[in-house]
């Protein structure tokens, strides 16, 4: 081999260049996520073009090299880990020129032998019919709905397979698939008229080898974690070393207004019979629940807070019930923007309901808020904005003062009508339309009154009385979908102790007393080790309280707390917790960094934007595969939060270096940094091929370049580049890794909140106006250009060094293992 051969083979196969297809790699992704507006638009733009196929080509390839150049197969779990990755990108070669994807559209008692195929992607239209050998016939489509609601709770087809030879019958629905003959038939949708079901068919020859390759991965991030000569051990005995470490098991309502109204004597007088009216059960979005959270709910959407002018949220609604014309005059309705409250001719932020109508009646804000809404989303201003959701705010307390909202009354046909409740304002149409008779609605509407009437005389045994008959009633007529008695008092509990928010200020202020003692320990060089074990013992109560107030979230609403913004947020934040107080909480340091950021995200999670209620979940969300998925990557968020407010941190040690000298200090908490960084990465990996398991499972496809899945492969890139920067020597410092690692955290917080909220597209999306103005997106695109920048700099430096060196050869050592410039390979 020539010399320029072997430069051309030394640069190629070198970590060097594989980062740099690897940015190249990453650069696609964030283009067909940011510049096209669907995602068939960026399958054509990007990622069914011939050089994005190249890139991975060119990655495969590099990375074998790579492997054999360095020897990894002599550390047998690093291999493993490596292979990993070539063996899912096999799979999803084999997935690309082999695997094809289709639908059947059957009506029912409609049989089919054939599917439509898709051609391309970019252009779903464009379909040909292919053969399947057998035909499939459609017995029935089945659509089920929550009680009293039309939110799908499980859509399901009874259909039956019919073959040359046999024939048999078989279910499908939402996570429960059929396999036959190399297909595999999903439920994935159905026709608005109910009788009609449309699956999703799909032939993948290279979904067990992708799989394959996840389970490989696992095994190899988790033997590394453990095989002594892992670089992971290497820094864990370092820290060991240095006394800072201590590493255990790795777990994962109208009343008649006759009585004067004093808003003082309302509030000391009406708690009692507020927390009565709060017990009435009442149906909503699906779910029965107590009128407690309702009350939450309203009031939390009306004025942004739990409590306002000295009265708890069940005290206001019960005074909106009892005295309508009263609170009319209150100023209730939190008004966010000032020109709207210029417009309004109030001072606070607070406007009363009748500011918003003239004298006649009328909605005085018709064609502002009519604008607004035709507006298209990403075009809004903040204005359009605040007027869409004032008008959000305003309908809900109509639907208060008229007594709309409050649907607590069943009728006898109850179960024939899928379990639905009536509120007082739906009588006259219930009965009108042959629902209910006469004589039940006049009752019913004597009982709300009743309701009402306790409120006003402070009658709490009426009040009482009252709500015991109204529960008979929901027995009698839809026991069979009642909370148990448990729960119902669990529930309230959960709303009044307002736990969460409280985590807010602790985690808050034990991080910051953390770090401050963190910094005062390095610059005295003294430990105060009882201080540390107090700030210790309270995270860990802080972090039990979390965890308990989790369950009784999961108790009370029958699924997994991380099944929505709010939730995944608040899981996050213990995410965080948990690797600060279980694995470093022997750095002050490290400990404060992790509590604080955890507070920090309980605070994002309490933001007016985020939705804490309490919900039912739609049928693709049920599954256990989600289950496992959203919570091993949304722990992996927690560590890497950990990891970057470290780097952080850190960048503050060197610019007090010069005067301290830090520099022990500085290695050692970027050897906390890297072991933060490389359980976050584990984590977010495997969380990530998880859900693409989960994602086949439900509708056939365990990768479709959906914008958070594709987010979430860019993380794991950014993250494995900061992880491997040690072994290039230009990337290789400890600035640059403290460095890197602070500015990598703003690809996970993209990831989270920019995908969810900004891009708001995609099967993962709980966008939905939430990122007003969007300003804050500017401050991630900041931080990760910065990351990129870096990155690209170092390198690009890096093999300009190799190019212009002479190729020397080294002779193998001793071990017959190569460690480019003196480093240890693994990771």
């Amino acid at each position: 081999m020539n010399t320029t051969l072997k430069k051309i083979y030394n640069v190629f196969f070198s970590l060097e260049v594989a980062v740099i297809l690897s940015l190249i790699f990453m650069a696609g992704q964030i283009y067909a996520t940011l510049g096209f507006n669907t995602l068939q638009e960026a399958w054509g733009g990007v990622y069914e073009t011939k050089w994005f196929e190249a890139i991975m080509w060119l990655l495969g390839i590099n990375l074998i090299g790579v492997m054999f150049k360095y020897k990894t197969y002599k550390k047998t779990p690093i291999f493993i880990l490596h292979l990993s990755i070539i063996v899912i990108l096999i799979g999803a070669a084999i997935t690309r020129y082999f695997g094809y994807e289709g639908t059947l559209h059957l009506r029912n008692g409609e049989t089919k032998n054939y599917i439509m195929v898709e051609r391309s992607k970019a252009n779903p239209a464009d379909v040909y019919k292919k053969d399947l050998g057998f035909s499939i016939k459609l017995d029935k489509f089945v659509l089920k709905h929550y009680p009293g609601s039309m939110q799908p709770s499980s859509y399901e087809s009874f259909i039956e397979v019919i073959d040359k030879n046999k024939s048999f019958k078989y279910h499908i629905y939402m996570n429960h698939i059929l396999v036959y003959k190399g297909y595999r038939f999903y439920q994935a949708s159905y026709d608005m008229d109910g009788k009609g079901s449309i699956l999703s068919v799909n032939h993948d020859p290279g979904m067990w080898v992708a799989y394959f390759g996840y389970i490989l991965m696992a095994i190899g991030f988790l033997w590394s974690m453990i095989y002594k000569k892992s670089r992971f051990m290497m820094t864990v005995r370092k820290l060991k070393q240095s006394g800072l470490f201590a590493f255990l098991l790795f777990i994962l309502f109208s009343g008649v207004n006759a009585r004067a109204f004093d808003l003082g004597e309302f509030a000391k007088k009406s708690k009692t019979v507020s927390d009565e009216w709060a017990k009435v059960l009442v149906q909503q979005r699906g779910r029965i629940e107590p009128m407690d959270t309702l009350d939450l709910d309203i009031v939390h959407k009306l004025t942004l807070k739990s409590k306002l002018y000295g009265l708890n949220y069940n005290q206001i609604v019960a005074g909106m019930v009892a005295y309508p014309e009263e609170f009319q005059k209150l100023p209730l309705i939190y008004v966010g923007h000032p020109a709207i409250r210029k417009l309004l001719g109030i001072e606070g932020k607070y406007a009363p309901y009748n500011a918003f109508f003239m004298p006649n009646g009328d909605f005085k804000f018709t064609k502002e808020i009519d604008k607004a809404f035709k507006i298209p989303d990403k075009d809004r201003t903040v204005l359009d904005r605040e007027w869409i959701k004032l008008n959000e705010r305003v309908y809900i307390a109509f639907e208060v003062y008229t007594a709309k909202i409050f649907k607590i009354f069943p009728t006898p046909n109850s179960k024939m009508m899928n379990y639905r409740w009536f509120s007082i304002a739906d009588l006259q149409n219930a009965v009108k339309s042959g629902m209910m008779n006469p004589i039940d609605a006049q009752f019913y509407f004597n009982l709300f009154k009743n309701l009402a009437d306790g409120i006003k005389t402070y009658n709490v045994e009426l009040e009482k009385k009252t709500r015991e008959k109204i529960y008979e009633l929901q027995k009698t007529y839809s026991g069979e979908i009642l909370p148990s008695e448990s729960r119902i008092k669990w529930e309230i509990f959960y709303n009044r102790a307002q736990i969460f928010p409280m985590l807010i200020g602790i985690y808050s202020t034990l991080g910051l007393i953390a770090m401050f003692l963190g910094f005062f320990e390095i610059i005295r060089q003294k430990r105060f080790k009882k201080i540390e074990t107090l700030i210790v013992g309270l995270g860990w109560l802080a972090l039990i309280l979390h965890t308990a107030n989790m369950l009784l979230r999961w108790y009370i609403s029958g699924h997994a707390p991380w099944s929505d913004a709010y939730e995944s947020i608040i899981f996050i934040a213990w995410g965080s917790a948990f690797a600060s107080v279980f694995f470093f909480r022997k750095s002050m340091l490290a400990l404060g960094a992790g509590l604080f950021v955890a507070g920090m995200f309980m605070m994002v999670a309490h933001l007016n934007n985020i939705n804490p209620q309490i919900t039912n979940l739609v049928p693709v969300l049920k599954s256990y595969w989600l289950l496992i998925h959203v919570a091993v990557i949304t722990s992996s968020y927690g560590f890497l939060a950990v990891g970057g407010m470290l780097g952080f941190l850190n960048l503050i040690l060197f610019a007090m270096n010069k005067k301290y000298n830090l520099e022990n200090q500085i290695k050692q908490l970027n050897n906390v940094i890297y072991l933060a960084l490389y359980i976050g990465l584990a984590l977010l990996s495997v969380g990530t091929f998880l859900g693409g398991v989960w994602a086949n499972e439900s509708w056939g496809r365990y990768w479709s370049w959906d914008p958070k899945e594709t987010w979430s492969l860019i993380s794991m890139i950014v993250y494995a580049i900061t992880i491997h920067g040690k072994m290039i020597p230009k990337l290789r410092g400890e600035f640059i890794f403290s460095l890197l690692s602070f500015l990598a955290f703003f690809y996970i917080l993209f990831t989270y909140f920019g995908v969810n909220f900004y891009i708001a597209q995609g099967l993962h999306s709980y966008g939905q106006g939430v990122a007003d103005g969007y300003g804050w997106v500017n401050i991630l695109f900041a931080g990760m250009g910065a990351w990129f920048v870096v990155v690209l700099v170092s390198i690009f430096m890096a093999i300009s060094s190799k190019i212009s060196k002479p190729v020397v050869i080294k002779e193998e050592n001793k071990n017959n293992d190569y460690h480019p410039q003196g480093e240890n390979n693994g990771m």
